[in-house]
């Protein structure tokens, strides 16, 4: 198992903010005393408490916040209002209560450890990543792309009718926004980029015979009849490293925490002693394996 540390750290920052709404209510803190808010004559909410939730949000949070404290004083007051109110009903005693917390605060310690013990030991050098772009350059390989407009009509006639038009000099984004019954019709017939396999086949196949600024002849499906016109090609081509060095990053410190865990769960294992119950486990396995369907 690999546990995904920004889920965790998700349900820490849930934790945190129930276990912080709790000493809001109270308590005084924080290195401003200055009282920002009273409930019930008893609870007091200081300006150093205010300020100390606030830095702890994410920095796009805090923007959003410091452009109306108001509101976000209001939201203190309400979590400290609601979990008043849940320990005089004794929720905190809850067994349901109990259980998700016992369960957040597992999440949480194992969140840390493998914060200190795997996440702060990965480093990813300019040569690991250069050598894992020459290592696999065909993974970054891209298809051929091209782009192209149509204008659909019902009938072969029609599409006739338009082929004759442009034959003529007619202008074809102005034909395919006032011929075209596709709703493409509104960008001049451009249907945008695609590669092999995202259009219907009879699109595709006229498409990747023709030539920039061809037109081609009368194109039928099921849809009606098109007639169609290349705008643009992007021939297959090999990322470059400056294109995909971040994703690169990414990929190379995942896998060395991947490593990592399984090194740091490997000793953990390696200085225990577990004992696993097979023939238990292969009995409940065997009750999840779905029934073999009767034969006709």
């Amino acid at each position: 198992m690999w546990y995904d540390t920004n889920i965790v750290k998700s349900r820490i920052h849930l934790v945190l903010s129930l276990a912080l709404a709790a000493s809001l209510a109270g308590c005084a803190g924080g290195s401003d005393k200055e009282v920002l808010a009273r409930i019930d004559k008893k609870h007091t909410i200081t300006l150093g408490d205010f300020n100390d939730r606030i830095s702890k949000l994410p920095q796009r949070y805090q923007e959003i916040i410091n452009k109306n404290k108001k509101q976000f004083l209001d939201e203190v007051i309400t979590d400290a209002l609601l979990y008043n109110e849940a320990l005089k009903q004794k929720l905190d005693t809850d067994e349901e209560v109990m259980q998700v917390v016992k369960e957040a605060k597992k999440k949480i310690l194992i969140a840390r450890l493998l914060q200190s013990k795997v996440e702060g030991e990965v480093a990813v050098s300019e040569t690991e990543i250069d050598d894992y772009y020459a290592a696999n350059r065909e993974r970054f390989a891209m298809p051929e792309v091209l782009r192209a407009s149509h204008i659909l009509v019902r009938t072969e006639a029609e599409a006739r009718d338009v082929l004759s038009e442009l034959s003529a000099g007619a202008n074809f984004e102005e034909l395919a926004r006032a011929r075209s019954v596709d709703p493409s019709a509104k960008t001049g017939g451009d249907i945008g980029f695609f590669t092999k396999g995202q259009l219907v086949p009879e699109i595709e196949e006229a498409c990747f015979d023709m030539q920039i600024d061809d037109v081609s002849g009368v194109v039928k499906t099921k849809f009606g009849y098109h007639v169609i016109k290349l705008t643009e090609r992007r021939e297959p081509r090999v990322k470059e490293l400056a294109e995909v060095r971040d994703v690169i990053r990414q990929t190379l410190e995942r896998l060395k925490k991947r490593t990592l865990f399984q090194q740091y769960v490997s000793k953990l294992k390696e200085k225990s002693i577990i004992s696993v119950n097979d023939k238990l486990l292969n009995e409940i396995s065997e009750q999840e394996k779905p029934a073999a369907k009767p034969q006709e």
